[in-house]
């Protein structure tokens, strides 16, 4: 898996590092675009047919501290990841898990594919002691979610839909995303812009637990809430640029910044209309070290 697929936004606090760094790193997979590759052939294809790739980096990133949020956080974020043959991957990018490539279709020239994917992650959990605003409201439990996915890619448009389904944890529910991304190259054939827009469904289970507030979570709620009842439909929609550049062989260099706006129940929960913003701002900074074998 090359560079192109870390971004997105991560949220973390000494107090709970662990718990909520699991959290963030899943959120990387929200903003991704699947089918993002290098133009050009500055670096030459015999090297990159390797059965096994190893990356490792560093990154940091700006983000709200919970969704809905007008508090931010600076975040750092350790990035790893260990592959075989585009096929099988795990570790922090995308999301902390294992993602599987079980099918892929090759088009009439090498940018053009279609791929299908099954990821098994972990990730998704808030305390109620992330912000002032959710005094009350208790904490939601990390757990483990499978997502499967399709990426289209023709030339230098693609498509990409993606189901999660939260397995175990707090959370739960399921949630439906879908975007369409362009990308080109600035200025050299090392540097690649990919600009992308989409949104995201959710389902009653996952509005509820994410934006509603029940009647004992509005009595004891520190705000003062009233109870509300969060339904699916579109949650959000958002734009996203995304400058990779790489270095050589190796070494590879990432920044993003993205914008998503909360709608319809999302943008309407106390949390988001009373004590927070409909609008929510990532910036994103990451540099990798990758090698095959």
């Amino acid at each position: 898996m090359h560079l192109s697929t870390l971004s997105g936004r991560i949220i973390f606090t000494a107090a709970s590092s662990c718990r909520r760094g699991i959290a963030a790193a899943f959120a990387l997979s929200l903003l991704m675009f699947p089918g993002a590759t290098f133009a050009g052939n500055d670096v030459k294809p015999e090297a990159k047919k390797t059965d096994w790739r190893l990356t490792l980096g560093v990154g940091g990133s700006v983000s709200p501290d919970y969704e809905g949020s007008d508090d931010y956080e600076a975040t750092p974020l350790p990035l790893i990841e260990l592959s075989w043959r585009d096929i099988v991957s795990v570790g922090t990018l995308g999301g902390p898990g294992i993602k599987v490539n079980y099918f892929k279709l090759k088009g009439p020239t090498p940018k053009d594919h279609l791929t299908l994917s099954a990821t098994a992650g972990y990730g998704g959990g808030r305390d109620q002691n992330d912000n002032d605003a959710l005094q009350g409201l208790g904490d939601l439990d990390s757990g483990a979610n499978l997502r499967l996915g399709a990426d289209y890619q023709y030339q230098n448009f693609g498509v990409s839909l993606a189901v999660n389904w939260d397995v175990t944890g707090d959370r739960d529910g399921t949630t439906v995303t879908a975007g369409v991304h362009y990308s080109f190259a600035l200025g050299s054939p090392k540097t690649l812009l990919t600009l992308g827009t989409g949104f995201t469904w959710a389902d009653d289970e996952y509005m509820g637990n994410i934006f509603g507030i029940s009647g004992a979570q509005a009595a004891a709620s520190r705000r003062g809430f009233a109870a509300f009842d969060a339904s699916s439909g579109i949650k959000d929609v958002g734009v996203n640029a995304m400058v990779m550049h790489r270095w050589d062989e190796n070494i590879g260099i990432l920044g993003q910044i993205g914008y998503s706006r909360l709608v319809g129940d999302a943008a309407d929960s106390p949390i988001v209309d009373q004590d927070g913003d409909a609008g929510q701002f990532s910036v994103l900074l990451g540099v990798t070290y990758s090698w095959g074998w």
